[in-house]
């Protein structure tokens, strides 16, 4: 698992167990990225989400296929806005959840800022400076 600003933890599929495990060190939020069916063993979102909520942790779902839209780029900025923290994010290795969260962030941190933060983890998003600096202007208006 690994830490970005803003108290938020990226990391790959995670099952219900550990859930449990994170829940019980105080995280309070789980947002998946990751659609249902991607592979064969993976947990169901639905059962995640009941796991959660058994927990006593909010959960989203927020799957991440074939690309950013609109529409999952300003569920994600939502999402990061009111859930409580911690929050760990998750898909299959964590690439798309890094991806959602620079989006969620980018108008605090900046394009350099995200992606930086972004790179400190081992993760190479540079393909998102332009589609970033595109959200921010738009959001700037």
């Amino acid at each position: 698992m690994k830490e970005l600003p803003g108290d938020v933890f990226i990391t790959g599929q995670l099952l219900a167990a550990q859930m449990q495990a994170l829940a019980e060190q105080g995280v309070m939020s789980f947002v998946n990225n990751r659609p249902d069916m991607e592979a064969p063993i993976q947990p169901l979102s639905e059962e995640l989400e009941t796991s959660a909520q058994t927990f006593g942790v909010d959960y989203i779902h927020l799957p991440m296929s074939g690309g950013l839209s609109p529409q999952l780029i300003e569920a994600s900025v939502s999402a990061y806005k009111t859930l409580p923290r911690p929050i760990v994010a998750f898909c299959a290795s964590g690439m798309r959840s890094a991806a959602l969260w620079a989006f969620a962030h980018v108008d605090k941190m900046g394009v350099d800022g995200v992606l930086d933060s972004i790179a400190e983890i081992g993760i190479n998003l540079e393909q998102l400076r332009g589609p970033l600096t595109q959200y921010t202007e738009q959001n700037a208006e």
